[in-house]
């Protein structure tokens, strides 16, 4: 039986999903293995310690987002000059003018 150019390009079409379905299979192991040994790492630690505070020594801080550096202090909060009012102005803006 001769081997025509078309069964020719029909195996080599075969070839190459097996071979491609052979790759993700051995990716998707790796992948498995991988997880599985992070898994058994992880429950060798033993569970993260949480500090507790007694009631005798706790101390409430009086501006924590301020001491973690998220908000500015009142004392140190800076002024912004566009957010002042105008000292030349006598009327005030959030009325409608017509309304008297």
């Amino acid at each position: 039986m001769a081997e025509t150019p078309r069964r020719l390009e029909g195996l080599q079409r075969v070839q190459i999903g097996l071979t491609g379905l052979a790759g993700v299979i051995l990716l998707v192991g790796l992948a498995n293995i991988v997880i599985d040994k992070a898994r058994q790492d992880d429950a060798a630690l033993p569970p993260p310690v949480v500090p507790t505070l007694s009631s005798t020594n706790a101390v409430s801080p009086k501006d924590p987002l301020a001491e973690l550096g998220v908000q500015p202090a009142p004392e140190q909060a800076p002024v912004v000059p566009d957010l002042q009012p105008d000292p030349n102005l006598r009327k005030p803006m959030d009325r409608d003018p017509q309304q008297r």
